[in-house]
């Protein structure tokens, strides 16, 4: 197993979920695994975003194989129960040929669009 280290940059065009008028408080949860052997990692909140969100270029800590995938889920924080914004399943085999990856992301897809955000992959030598 090899260590991933993953950066969050920022995101854009965001799906609003508190209205027309309201503002998203997006925050960022990054996943590798499943159940028992799952890691789970989750930026701060950004509050009263809206446009580009920029978040404070939060490096996350994985083991992982380039078998694995990077499941990214973003949500808007809410008093009661968080909403869900969108998410993709990033295959980490191209990361492990390259090395290191950054890119924007789709969050959702055609009709389902959510918005983007941009990661950084890198894979640490051992």
């Amino acid at each position: 197993m090899t260590k991933l280290l993953v950066t969050v940059h920022q995101a854009r065009d965001l799906k609003r979920e508190d209205g027309l008028i309201g503002k998203n408080d997006p925050y960022v949860e990054l996943s590798i695994g499943r159940l028992l052997n799952k890691q789970k990692h989750k930026t701060k909140v950004q509050k009263n975003a809206t446009g580009v969100v920029t978040f404070t270029d939060e490096p996350f800590l994985f083991t992982a194989k380039p078998d694995d995938s990077l499941r990214v889920e973003v949500f808007d924080d809410d008093l009661i129960s968080d909403d869900d914004i969108g998410s993709t399943k990033i295959p980490l085999k191209s990361v492990f040929e390259s090395g290191h990856i950054k890119q924007w992301y789709q969050i959702g897809e055609g009709s389902k669009f959510r918005g983007e955000v941009e990661l950084e992959l890198t894979v640490q030598p051992e």
